[in-house]
């Protein structure tokens, strides 16, 4: 699934061609989604012009010069958005949503249909993005917010940051690089961590995210961006799906399940 380096990723490319851009027609292709394109909603932003590109965690706003008219665009496991120019468009298998603009496209394509696009004249208050925590680049995600909420739970440090409540956008791969560098197991009980751990991987967690979005995010299996180009970050990873520790080189990587994920992690310099 994008990670909030993905998503921003495309989100920097949409926000580069469609601001400020009229949307001219819509073309409801395929309406089955996570939860089905509402046809009379999407309609409603015809011959609406974009102000606003923004991202939310994993979520993509695309917003009105109606105020508060919104499109919430969620990528999902498969979703990608591409563009076309109109005179070459051609439909592809699983292409569900069809923005026109004057000379090209936006289109929304998801195989595995676990994407998600709405329209909302609430955004604050959508059910998708009500609740969520801070942006983890933002100065709001700090040692002081992060260890007052770790002492109030007794989940996994892990399982804490992955927690769209607590931060937005860390998904498995940025959890467990994050890690790694902190040198803290991902099994290790969150309320039993210290203030400085918590520093030191508060700022892993942001210099590994800057990286990631630096580098397009990472492709693992089916990531491209609006370019159709895949991530390059895939290339830094230190231990999410390696084989040896680039520490201790002879050490293999040890999996677990932590909450169905799996969880890579070196048992050498991360010690329970």
């Amino acid at each position: 699934m994008p990670e909030l380096p993905e998503v921003e990723t495309v989100k920097t490319y949409v926000y580069e061609r469609v601001l400020h851009k009229k949307i001219k027609n819509i073309k409801v292709l395929d309406k089955k989604l996570r939860w089905p394109i509402d046809t009379k909603k999407i309609g409603n932003t015809k011959s609406k012009t974009i102000k606003l590109v923004t991202r939310r965690g994993k979520y993509i706003l695309l917003q009105f010069d109606e105020p508060m008219l919104t499109i919430v665009i969620h990528l999902g496991m498969t979703g990608i958005i591409y563009f076309r120019k109109i005179s070459e468009y051609k439909k592809r298998k699983h292409d569900h949503l069809v923005l026109y603009f004057d000379e090209y496209v936006l289109v929304y394509n998801d195989v595995r249909k676990f994407g998600s696009i709405h329209v909302t004249n609430e955004p604050s208050n959508m059910f998708l993005l009500k609740g969520l925590g801070p942006e983890p680049m933002s100065e709001g995600f700090n040692t002081d917010y992060l260890f007052d909420k770790a002492n109030r739970r007794t989940c996994s440090v892990k399982e804490l940051i992955m927690n769209q409540k607590v931060v937005v956008g860390i998904g498995n791969i940025y959890a467990a690089e994050a890690l790694f560098l902190s040198k803290i197991h991902p099994s290790s009980s969150a309320n039993k961590i210290s203030k400085k751990k918590y520093e030191i991987l508060v700022k892993n967690i942001k210099q590994v995210l800057s990286k990631a979005i630096s580098m397009g995010g990472s492709t693992i299996k089916d990531f491209v961006n609006a370019e159709g180009k895949p991530g390059y970050f895939t290339q830094e990873l230190l231990v999410y799906k390696k084989k040896y520790c680039p520490i201790h080189k002879k050490n293999l990587i040890s999996n677990i399940k932590i909450s169905g994920r799996s969880s890579f992690f070196c048992d050498k310099c991360q010690k329970l």
